[in-house]
């Protein structure tokens, strides 16, 4: 498995971490999880370490834009952790068109990122 998920009740927040590539499966047994955390806790913050990313299994990134701007409203903050260049990139390009407080940080930077997503 190289995506891990885990729910943090206490303060309303869901860890993905990703390390290689995005399965169908995983995914798919992912983001119930997510909706159901959503209905038992309301607004959650999400914090995503990205540890390595080898891609998606096809048709899945149209797949999961659908399920964000679905629950747009139901984030809070967003951490997004990573030393891919890219993905800050495209995390900080994208971030003005969804009404989420999201921030970017390095691999070094889990703690911080952490503790910021924890306090949203």
């Amino acid at each position: 498995m190289t995506t891990t998920y885990k729910e943090f009740p206490d303060t309303k927040t869901i860890e993905i971490v990703v390390d290689g590539r995005v399965t169908r499966a995983e995914f798919d047994n992912i983001l119930p999880q997510i909706e159901a955390f959503i209905a038992a806790q309301g607004k959650v913050n999400i914090l995503e370490i990205i540890k390595d990313f080898d891609g998606f299994e096809s048709g899945m990134i149209w797949d999961g834009m659908k399920f964000d701007f679905k629950h747009m409203k139901d984030y809070g903050r967003c951490g997004v952790v990573s030393d891919s260049g890219w993905i800050g990139f495209f995390t900080r390009a994208f971030a003005p068109f969804f009404d989420v407080d999201i921030k970017t940080f390095t691999l070094e930077e889990e703690a911080e990122a952490r503790n910021w997503v924890e306090k949203g």
